[in-house]
């Protein structure tokens, strides 16, 4: 499998999925350029393989010049994949502050769409392209003392709906995914090592993703794939 020549962006590349799926678009020769808000994970080889850089992707002005920056060096984007997010402390609803609230909010649901915003038109205008937006099994089905993540990765799927809606008749799709539960530290910080070890490996959400991008598994445009572990993937596909 390979990657090659593709320009691809990624956000929220510096731990758990974005991380694991960063290093292996490098390994497969593609040109990436990621984001992250905080360097956490990556490491300085993975840097020097990449075009990394640190950003506050709620920031529109900033995120304007960051694709501004992309499209001088390449002209093109073939790729992108919103994973940026964040999720919360667990809390019931009537104890979880204005603020947390609105910055979960924010954290998931402002990434995807500044980034959509100012990619979406490159991409009509080369018509090509694929935008894969990390949801969640939260964004399909609410969960108890998670109202908030669970709130954000609903509006992640509506965001997707609405733009595939928006590129029918192109050669640009627009999808989501969204993964049971996975093993990472957010995981960990939430639930405990027990349970997160319990979960599935992000590798095999790296498999998935990377069969949609060469058509190995077929998603149609809009369509959200359900991610859990010993299941086959589950493609919901949107009302019309």
């Amino acid at each position: 499998m390979t990657f090659k020549n593709k320009k691809i962006i990624l956000t929220g590349a510096s731990s758990g999925i974005g991380l694991e799926l960063l290093r292996y678009l490098i390994k497969n020769n593609a040109d990436v350029f990621a984001s992250s808000r905080r360097q956490k994970e990556i490491l300085a080889e993975d840097e020097k393989k990449c075009q990394f850089k640190l950003i506050d992707l709620t920031n529109e002005s900033e995120v304007k010049q960051y694709v501004d920056r992309i499209i001088d060096n390449t002209g093109k984007i073939d790729i992108l994949i919103n994973n940026a997010g964040v999720a919360q402390d667990l809390s019931l609803l009537e104890d979880l502050e204005y603020e947390e609230f609105q910055s979960v909010i924010r954290d998931n649901v402002m990434t995807t769409f500044n980034m959509i915003k100012y990619i979406l038109p490159i991409m009509k205008k080369q018509n090509s392209g694929i935008i894969i937006n990390v949801s969640s099994r939260s964004g399909r089905r609410g969960v108890p003392k998670l109202s908030a993540y669970c709130s954000a990765k609903f509006a992640v799927r509506g965001l997707t709906e609405s733009v595939a809606k928006e590129v029918e008749n192109s050669n640009i799709k627009c999808i989501s995914i969204s993964p049971g539960g996975v093993n990472t530290e957010m995981r960990r910080k939430l639930f405990g090592d027990e349970d997160a070890e319990k979960q599935q490996p992000t590798s095999r959400i790296i498999d998935i993703i990377t069969k949609i991008l060469i058509d190995e598994i077929e998603v149609p445009n809009g369509a959200d794939v359900l991610i859990v572990k010993d299941k086959e993937p589950a493609i919901k596909v949107p009302e019309s």
